[in-house]
């Protein structure tokens, strides 16, 4: 028999202290066996912690009571031997901010994007009763391994494999929508399945940065809401269930070096590090992968590429001139970047709790900057 209740007690004293415990949240996360949703994870060097480890089990206990995030599932991207986190059980104070940021009460249905274990199911079901949520996941194992884990402890809400941003929209709709995924847009099955007043809460994101929103629906056809200055850094909503990229593509994008557009810039190299600038940019152009701190040849300097397709640019460091930059690929990607620049520091480099989405359910997407009539840039 495991005794897990001092653990638990112990990471609600730890949430509470932390003032992410909204009021109605203490019962569910004292009440809720987290362990029996997370009965193996994998360390950020792959190793298996498991509870059938009998050498294992103290440091698996107390790991599962801890306010972390834990990997629950690897796989392997297609023509590599590199594994991916694919699904996770997440740090506990993320998941009652953002629970408390939800704002529930009784009767409200909730549908939850990305069932995972199983385990943040659980609590709206103990909060709510089973039969107001809903939960959807685009892999099928995961989401009958939870049913199970859930049906184990009384629960018995609506479980469903496919497209998370396609929502559920048979049992529609919903009072709120919480996605433990990352995604780039709101999409646009959450506006039409969400009731007019009614809240989104969700991560956000881009390769750059990450911020959480809470969007509410307060018109017949839109939703908005400022960025906070919380980050989920949550895993992406996949396309594909068995495959662990988020488009359900592949690795291997050609660039074309050849004949590359030169310029020069003052911008200084270290605003690619402010997660300001960051968040404006990735805002600003949309399909920015990850900021490389090296150049082809090796040496430091700044590498953007963009995901949508293979455009480039790299600055070397200043050298008492400016900047020598090179670029090239489908779109100016570089003119785009120093606009959003220029853009951002001459409006005294805002932080990014100044900025908020307004999503239609006509597919438009608007980012503004204070208000909704003050909408950015986009590329």
């Amino acid at each position: 028999m495991i005794v897990w209740q001092p653990y638990a007690a112990a990471l609600v004293t730890e949430l509470a202290h932390a003032g992410v415990l909204a009021p109605g949240w203490r019962p569910p996360f004292e009440q809720v066996p987290r362990h029996v949703f997370v009965p193996e994870f994998f360390t950020d060097d792959d190793e298996r912690v498991s509870a059938d480890d009998a050498a294992q089990h103290d440091r698996w206990l107390a790991s599962v009571y801890s306010d972390t995030s834990l990997t629950t599932q690897l796989m392997t991207a297609p023509g590599t031997d590199l594994t991916w986190p694919t699904s996770s059980s997440t740090r506990p104070s993320l998941m009652a901010r953002m629970l408390g940021l939800l704002d529930v009460a009784g009767g409200h249905r909730v549908l939850e994007i990305g069932t995972g274990t199983g385990y943040n199911v659980a609590l709206l079901s103990h909060r709510l009763g089973d039969t107001d949520v809903t939960s959807i996941d685009i892999d099928p194992a995961l989401v009958e391994t939870a049913r199970e884990r859930l049906a184990g402890l009384g629960y018995r809400p609506r479980l469903s494999a496919g497209d998370g941003a396609e929502g559920v929209v048979e049992h529609a709709p919903y009072d709120r929508i919480i996605a433990t995924c990352g995604v780039p847009e709101i999409p646009l099955a959450w506006i039409t399945q969400l009731t007019t007043g009614g809240l989104i809460v969700a991560d956000v994101r881009g390769e750059l940065g990450s911020s959480l929103v809470v969007a509410r629906k307060s018109t017949p056809h839109s939703v908005a809401g400022r960025f906070l200055t919380s980050s989920g850094h949550f895993m992406w909503m996949r396309a594909k269930a068995d495959n662990p990229l988020r488009n359900g593509g592949g690795f291997g994008a050609v660039y074309d070096f050849t004949e590359p557009k030169t310029g020069t810039t003052n911008i200084p190299l270290a605003a690619f590090d402010d997660e300001d600038f960051r968040f404006a940019l990735q805002l600003a152009v949309p399909g920015l992968g990850a900021v490389g701190h090296a150049i082809r040849d090796g040496g430091e300097g700044i590498f953007l590429v963009t995901e949508d397709d293979t455009s480039w640019a790299e600055i070397s460091p200043d050298t008492g001139n400016g900047s020598t930059v090179l670029y090239g690929g489908p779109r100016l990607l570089w003119p785009d970047v120093a606009d959003t620049w220029h853009w951002w520091n001459g409006r005294g480099r805002p932080e990014r709790s100044r900025f908020g989405l307004t999503a239609y359910d006509d597919g438009r997407q608007l980012i503004w900057l204070d208000r909704e009539d003050q909408p950015i840039p986009r590329h």
